[in-house]
């Protein structure tokens, strides 16, 4: 069985949104373990040399922590997106194996990255959750292939609304922010609509 990863965000030495990655760490570990994960606190300990500025922590799991480590973090730009179909994909857990998605993102081209289709509905990119903006607020879809932690945070707090996005209503919105554990709305990766290809 694959093991799992979790990807927390620390800015100046404190772990952000870590209830949420916890929680959904717990959950994995029981739905595929049947046991919850357990955390031994000197596991999770900021490098000295990385507690200033922006640093990812990766951590790899299955129901103990089996390696942690601490990486200085820059957002990627991306500024096009390319609509590629799977109708079969699923990935409801963070596992390491990324096989499908990493197939699904050597289709982009010369686009930045994939904006995947799944029975016409809008889900993910390969690596994020999106938020949709119109002119009447933000959006992410409801066919989700991973349900992550920010975007768990947006919808709780009530910045963003879930709805069901399909290719057809893509005209409807003014563009699409990218966002995972490592990129919030205000760090404005963000793609105009008109940047979204099919081809």
């Amino acid at each position: 069985m694959s093991a799992f990863i979790e990807t927390i965000q620390v800015i100046d030495g404190e772990f952000c949104n870590f209830s949420f990655h916890v929680a959904r760490m717990k959950e994995t570990s029981v739905v595929f373990f049947r046991r919850e994960i357990v955390f031994i606190p000197d596991e999770l300990i900021v490098p000295e040399d990385l507690r200033e500025g922006v640093v990812k922590c990766r951590i790899i799991y299955d129901y103990v922590i089996r390696e942690v480590e601490f990486i200085p973090y820059h957002i990627r730009k991306i500024a096009s997106l390319k609509l590629v179909e799977d109708n079969e994909i699923v990935y409801p857990f963070k596992s390491t194996d990324r096989d499908a998605l990493k197939r699904l993102s050597d289709r982009r081209g010369d686009r930045d990255e994939v904006l995947i289709v799944k029975q016409g509905q809008i889900t993910d990119t390969s690596f994020s959750n999106v938020v949709f903006r119109a002119c009447d607020g933000l959006y992410t879809p409801s066919a989700f292939l991973l349900n992550g932690t920010r975007r768990q945070r947006l919808l709780r707090e009530g910045i963003v609304r879930e709805r069901e996005i399909r290719v057809a209503d893509l005209t409807r919105y003014q563009g699409v922010f990218l966002i995972n554990a490592m990129i919030d709305l205000s760090d404005q990766v963000y793609v105009p609509v008109e940047r979204i290809y099919s081809s």
